[in-house]
């Protein structure tokens, strides 16, 4: 353990979508239960693992399973984790009429299927705020290793910045070429007129160049921490988006109520992103409507003309150009191709709730 954790504070929900990652998730968990800060319960969202996600993470929590990481030893002391078991039927009624989860907890809902990224963290998050009334909700990547004074740090940001209503991490990659201190994300630049979202600092190994605290455009959705006053105030997650692009519509909306982002550099954590720039072609087909699909809700119309002659000019060019020469992937270029159909069409009505 890391010592004994703070138990008087605000209590934070977290929320977790697993997929098929259930060692990812109880290594999350692991690094959690390692926090300076103790006021937490994570609601876990499983989308329909076929891997035995859930029992795996049940067996977890009573300390029949062992996590193995590079960034820590497995702390026997930690459990039992509380734990419990729900189907998404059952979610709304337990949240309604069963006792608030305890600090330090686990309360795993299941689905039938994968519902994506956006509605399986609505899904939580409603639980989470049913069941609790958390003062903030934590977005978090069951695919993160996070610093046991992350929470504590976000929290003490929170009460510097009253008018912050996202709150952001130093992330850095989980494994670098074998380094841990190269910076994945250090707050975030949006860019209306080529609709495109900049990492600061990618790729740049730690040597305190951004260790100021500052307002920044956006915060990365692998680790989001929110007042969850804004979240009543103006919605959840925007699930049409299924998945890429929902947390810039989420910070942007709560931007354009008067509520900033901030990027907090005391507050740090490890992300299992890949550095290469080959993607999917599911990856690319939701990149690339959703692309369209922001720049068209809150785009100016200067602003939209721009993004059009520089995609269909430049952008659109490049792309075929590389997944069609470079990668040979014929797939990729049609997964772009259909994004961009997709993205012109007819935009969903925006759904919060």
């Amino acid at each position: 353990m890391t010592g004994e954790a703070l138990s008087t504070g605000p209590a934070i929900g977290i929320v977790l979508v697993n997929w098929n990652g259930w060692r990812d998730t109880v290594e999350c968990l692991e690094s959690l239960l390692r926090s300076r800060y103790g006021r937490w319960f994570v609601v876990c969202v499983d989308n329909g693992s076929a891997d035995g996600s859930t029992e795996q993470i049940r067996a977890y929590c009573s300390g029949e399973v062992q996590v193995e990481s590079p960034f820590f030893p497995y702390d026997p002391a930690t459990k039992p984790v509380s734990f419990e078991r729900i189907s998404a039927a059952e979610a709304h009624a337990r949240a309604r009429a069963g006792p608030p989860p305890a600090d330090r907890s686990v309360v795993v809902i299941e689905n039938g299927g994968n519902l994506g990224f956006a509605k399986a963290n609505n899904q939580g998050t409603r639980f989470a705020l049913e069941v609790r009334r958390p003062e903030y909700c934590l977005f978090l990547n069951n695919d993160t290793v996070v610093d046991p004074d992350l929470l504590g740090a976000f929290v003490r940001a929170a009460d510097r910045h009253p008018r912050g209503g996202f709150f952001g991490p130093k992330t850095y990659y989980y494994d670098h070429q074998g380094r841990r201190d190269v910076i994945n994300f250090a707050g975030g630049r949006l860019d209306m007129v080529h609709g495109q979202t900049w990492h600061i600092g990618q790729n740049e190994v730690d040597e305190g160049q951004h260790d100021r605290e500052r307002e920044v455009d956006w915060v990365e959705g692998s680790c989001l921490f929110v007042r969850s006053a804004l979240l009543e105030q103006i919605g959840l997650l925007d699930p049409s988006y299924f998945a890429y692009f929902e947390e810039n519509d989420l910070v942007l909306r709560g931007r354009r109520a008067g509520y900033g982002a901030v990027y907090v550099p005391e507050a740090r954590l490890w992300h299992k992103v890949s550095a290469s720039s080959k993607r999917s072609p599911t990856k690319l087909y939701y990149l690339t409507r959703n692309q369209f699909w922001f720049v068209r809700r809150y785009a100016t119309r200067g602003e939209y003309a721009r993004f059009l002659a520089w995609f269909f000019g430049l952008r659109l060019w490049f792309l075929l150009g590389m997944y069609l020469i470079r990668y040979m992937s014929r797939p990729s270029a049609g997964a772009v191709l259909r994004g961009v159909r997709d993205g012109m069409g007819r935009i969903p009505v925006q759904s919060v709730e």
